[in-house]
């Protein structure tokens, strides 16, 4: 009961930062209308229009920054600034941090809820079943604030964990083929594919609406799962030395 009404007010503690919120929200919006008039009408491949993958990957793209929230909170709250304050407060840190990482995860979840309404009224993108993309979002989202989490607990400086991110996410982004054709080599297909977590979330939730592809949709959801407990289990090992 606590670590919900502490995410309540973590939630509203997010909704007051808006310069962050219009670049996760507006920044997709203005790369999908640009690439989508460069698109033009090219024909899909697996019955996927080019325009509704160019939209999935780019969400789940940007999406990844979510979890700079988490890292910004967790080192003025519990690594610098209000160390001490928080520290002195009736609380226990782990039901803060985890409240933190839960209202993260859920105002990430909404921003990309926004997303998929805006883009399926406005573009006509074909997301599928609403409740299986919100469930994707979820975990996607969780494993965002999962891998921000663990850079800001296992590097010092958070400038530098925050370029690691942003590496990370940009990298990311190219290794799906977005923006330019990978080589035709077997490490790029799989960095393209099940070795890349955008990917996964890319393929979650298209391949859910194509003939045979059920089963593709499946196994990288549960690998995104996968990540993600891997993660916040090595994230739980660092937090009792770091935070202890």
């Amino acid at each position: 009961m606590l670590v919900l009404r502490m995410t309540y007010f973590s939630l509203l503690r997010l909704i007051r930062e808006p310069i962050g919120q219009l670049l996760l929200v507006g920044l997709p919006l203005v790369v999908i209308t640009v690439l989508g008039v460069v698109i033009g009408p090219y024909e899909g491949m697996k019955g996927v229009p080019p325009l509704d993958l160019m939209a999935v990957t780019t969400i789940m793209g940007v999406q990844f920054f979510g979890g700079t929230y988490l890292m910004s909170y967790l080192d003025i709250d519990l690594l610098k600034t209000r160390k001490w304050r928080i520290y002195s407060l009736p609380i226990n840190v782990t039901v803060y941090s985890s409240s933190l990482i839960l209202a993260c995860t859920l105002f990430s979840t909404l921003q990309g809820l926004v997303l998929v309404l805006f883009t399926t009224w406005v573009f006509g993108i074909a997301w599928g079943s609403l409740g299986w993309v919100l469930l994707v979002f979820i975990i996607y989202s969780f494993f965002a604030q999962s891998v921000h989490l663990l850079l800001t607990l296992s590097i010092h400086n958070i400038k530098l964990a925050e370029r690691v991110s942003e590496v990370l996410g940009i990298g990311f982004i190219i290794l799906t083929g977005l923006m330019f054709p990978l080589p035709d080599h077997r490490f790029f297909e799989f960095m393209s594919s099940y070795g890349n977590p955008v990917s996964l979330g890319k393929m979650a939730v298209l391949e859910m609406h194509v003939d045979g592809g059920q089963g593709t949709a499946y196994l990288s959801l549960l690998l995104l799962l996968a990540l993600t407990v891997i993660c916040m289990m090595i994230s739980a090992w660092l937090g009792r030395r770091k935070l202890a």
